[in-house]
């Protein structure tokens, strides 16, 4: 037999109030640590500091993140650059005290895989005891921002505000129902980043916004601006945030609409824990965003746009249903 979305759903409400709790607790940004990295051409030299942010760059390759291990704090542009055939993100995870990148991946990367296997075979005792080897400590776990959905050969960037501290940047996007965090032969903590992030006294600023949307538990809503053709930046409050039943908390990407169907199509796309969701390829194109941050924080994302149809949306199941669907318009 296979579960039914609301089955589905009913296994993970109890393991996501572990994996999100830090998301909903109204953490401070100076408090709050977020991680990206910086390099040159060859990806290996240190970051740029500038009077503005300072600048990290990434690189999707394949299913695997190539970046510097070593960034420093501060107001920060995270570039990511999806030289891969496939779609993308960036979730930047805060890691609890003593938690390494090598741990991420062997006690909850692992553990997530089996829960989806089990999932898709229809078998819930699989799935529960799977979602039973999570560790104590992902209560403690923690994510800030990171750049959003990124179509295969595009770039995107997000802004956020980086303290010292120990992070991993991780997609956990599927390809053939595997999530693309599993460790593989070829790549032991599979597409995880470990990171670091120094105590640095230099100053960073906040870049300037042309549009500021407010995320609340109930979706979306322009507070400033408008979208325009050309470069973008968006700032976007998290006024609320929460933890959903998939493990996930609110967030916003942007989305092209070439006909009225991708909207559809996209809504029933958003949640991993359906067989076919954030399966590659993607079934639209996706421009950028910008993943969970805390409540009470704030960041930023770049689009550059076309005249046309658009769309802001979330990671989450039925995202129109819940307000985190919001279609725009840019036009001449």
């Amino acid at each position: 037999m296979s579960f039914g979305k609301i089955h589905r759903l009913s296994l993970l409400v109890s393991a996501s109030a572990l994996i999100l709790s830090a998301c909903g607790e109204g953490k401070k940004e100076e408090e709050t640590a977020v991680i990206s990295p910086a390099a040159t051409e060859d990806m290996t030299s240190a970051v740029v500091e500038a009077p503005g942010p300072n600048v990290l760059e990434i690189e999707a390759v394949g299913m695997s993140f190539e970046g510097p291990s070593e960034v420093p704090s501060g107001w920060t542009t995270i570039r990511m650059k999806n030289t891969s055939d496939m779609l993308h993100f960036a979730i930047v995870d805060v890691l609890p005290e003593g938690v390494t990148a090598e741990a991420f991946a062997s006690d909850v990367a692992v553990p997530f895989q089996k829960a989806m296997n089990g999932m898709n075979a229809g078998d819930e005792e699989a799935t529960n005891a799977a979602f039973g080897e999570f560790p104590a400590w992902i209560a403690e776990l923690g994510r800030n921002g990171g750049p959003g959905f990124t179509s295969a050969g595009h770039n995107s960037e997000a802004t956020v505000y980086l303290a010292p501290g120990q992070y991993a940047i991780e997609c956990y996007v599927k390809t053939a129902g595997i999530f693309h965090t599993t460790p593989m032969e070829d790549r032991p903590l599979g597409m995880l980043l470990p990171l670091t992030v120094t105590e640095s006294e230099a100053a960073t600023g906040e870049p300037e916004a042309n549009v500021t949307v407010n995320v609340t538990n109930s979706g979306y809503e322009i507070v400033e601006g408008a979208l325009q053709v050309g470069s973008n930046m968006i700032r976007v409050n998290f006024v609320e945030q929460q933890a959903l039943p998939t493990f996930v908390g609110n967030d916003i990407h942007l989305m092209r609409v070439s006909d009225e169907s991708d909207l559809d199509v996209a809504n029933s796309w958003m949640d991993w824990s359906a067989p076919e969701g954030m399966e590659t390829p993607s079934p639209v194109e996706f421009v950028g965003g910008l993943n969970d941050l805390p409540q009470g924080a704030h960041g930023y994302f770049k689009v550059d746009l076309a005249p046309g149809d658009y769309a802001f949306i979330g990671e989450q199941p039925d995202p129109a249903a819940h307000g985190f669907l919001l279609p725009v318009s840019v036009s001449e």
